[in-house]
């Protein structure tokens, strides 16, 4: 009797462990070094890939928009005519110093710089787009850690109830006081837990190397999470009074870096049009030179030829575009066409933004009502049932395999409410980059 008196202590000492849970931080098994999600979060902007090829991106934008402002090179030559058989260049006969100077036609270098500074903009929006599309992968991931740590802590529990059960059922049966039946039950109960929690692990080592690989930090220390898997029923941003679909659809579109890029791409698109409607019209190249050539033999007071007059030229010269007209109308062309295709990805990507969102409220909505549903009454309910196995145990209404099976049903409830609240979490970190990505 002391004994099954003890394994009724190890029972009830359980229970008070796991309502401690709630109040806890979770305490991974495998993790050394504490994270938190705002650390877990900062890391990544500072070490993950994407983010930092992004705001490379921003860089490489700048030095474009010093390219489109280039002004075309000039040009210097040097032109020698009339160059006598010994390469005296003292005796040429005309010799040359030439500048040119390529002008284009007023605003198509305004243009193009107009064009690569929308460029840079939208590099701006996507390296803001994907901070948001990461840290959301983080909280996935990092919540994922949180839930399978919870799953593994429960199973284990399990196990060591277990143990405690087949050591007391395997006294019995010695003692004659029990069948061989109720040690083999016990014995394939702990080999099934023991699969679950090797699949369990896998599951939580696994969603630490993503979050690992997210961060940038793959190899690195080995870490523990260190916050709840919680959920505050706070709403979302000044969105909480009078909420609805059309006010959510409204609240994120608005915010969408996703819908801004497509906006600005059809302004990029005007920008190409007006270019290739620029081109054409003349571009212009004016021309200085300073001319050396020998002296007119009639103007020398000897009339014999010798000497040099020096000069200076102009050049005027302008393109004919007039005389291609095929190209630059191909050229219209296919910027009209762009600008087509850019507006109606705009258009697009706004319905199905506004879809995305609708979608993930209406998730996050279930999501949230299934918690209530837990902490209203399931939650309530469970603890009620094993508070009153206990008391049913402890006047022998009923056996400990019975009061064993009430105790796995509270702690296989505490698990599910764990999921639930993950459900919940994940739901709200997909409504937040709804309106970052177009979802097939």
């Amino acid at each position: 009797m002391n004994k099954w008196f003890v394994l009724f202590i190890s029972l009830f000492n359980l229970l008070i462990g796991y309502a401690q849970e709630n109040n806890d931080k979770t305490k991974p098994a495998f993790r050394q070094a504490g994270l938190s999600l705002k650390e877990a979060i900062e890391i990544a902007y500072e070490s993950n890939q994407e983010i930092i090829s992004a705001y490379r991106e921003i860089d490489a934008t700048e030095g474009r928009i010093l390219q489109a402002g280039r002004i075309q090179n000039a040009e210097l030559s040097l032109t020698a005519n009339e160059i006598p058989p010994g390469f005296s260049l003292d005796e040429t006969g005309e010799l040359d110093f030439n500048f040119n100077q390529p002008i284009e036609f007023f605003g198509k270098r305004s243009i193009r710089i107009q064009s690569a500074e929308l460029q840079k903009r939208i590099a701006e929006l996507n390296y803001e787009r994907i901070k948001k599309l990461i840290t959301s992968q983080v909280k996935k991931a990092y919540y994922s850690g949180l839930l399978s740590n919870q799953i593994v802590e429960s199973i284990e529990s399990n196990i060591n109830l277990l143990n405690d059960f087949l050591a007391q059922v395997t006294d019995r049966y010695q003692a004659g006081t029990s069948s061989y039946l109720d040690v083999i039950r016990a014995k394939v109960e702990i080999s099934r837990l023991k699969n679950e929690l090797f699949d369990a692990m896998k599951g939580y080592q696994q969603g630490l190397n993503q979050l690992e690989v997210l961060l940038g930090k793959e190899n690195e220390a080995e870490f523990e999470l260190t916050d709840s898997l919680l959920y505050q029923f706070s709403g979302y941003p000044s969105l909480r009074e009078e909420i609805n679909k059309d006010t959510v659809v409204n609240f994120y579109s608005s915010r969408s870096n996703f819908l801004r890029i497509t906006e600005i791409q059809v302004e990029q698109s005007k920008s190409f049009l007006s270019l290739a409607n620029k081109n054409s019209y003349p571009d212009f190249n004016f021309g200085l030179a300073f001319q050396n050539r020998q002296s007119i033999p009639a103007n020398l007071p000897d009339g014999k030829a010798g000497g040099f007059d020096q000069y200076f030229g102009l050049n005027v010269g302008v393109s004919l575009p007039m005389f291609y007209s095929s190209g630059v109308s191909g050229d219209i062309q296919e910027a009209e066409a762009n600008l087509s295709i850019s507006d109606s990805r705009s258009q697009y990507a706004k319905i199905r933004v506004a879809q995305n969102v609708r979608t993930a409220y209406n998730n996050l909505s279930f999501a949230e009502e299934q918690l209530r549903l837990f902490d209203n009454s399931l939650l309530r309910d469970v603890e009620d049932e094993l508070r009153a196995g206990i008391t049913a145990y402890q006047n022998g209404q009923i056996d400990l395999l019975n009061l064993f099976d009430i105790y796995r049903t509270y702690r296989a409830t505490r698990v599910e409410y764990s999921r639930t609240v993950y459900n919940t979490l994940v739901a709200l970190t997909e409504l937040e980059v709804a309106g970052e990505e177009i979802v097939e």
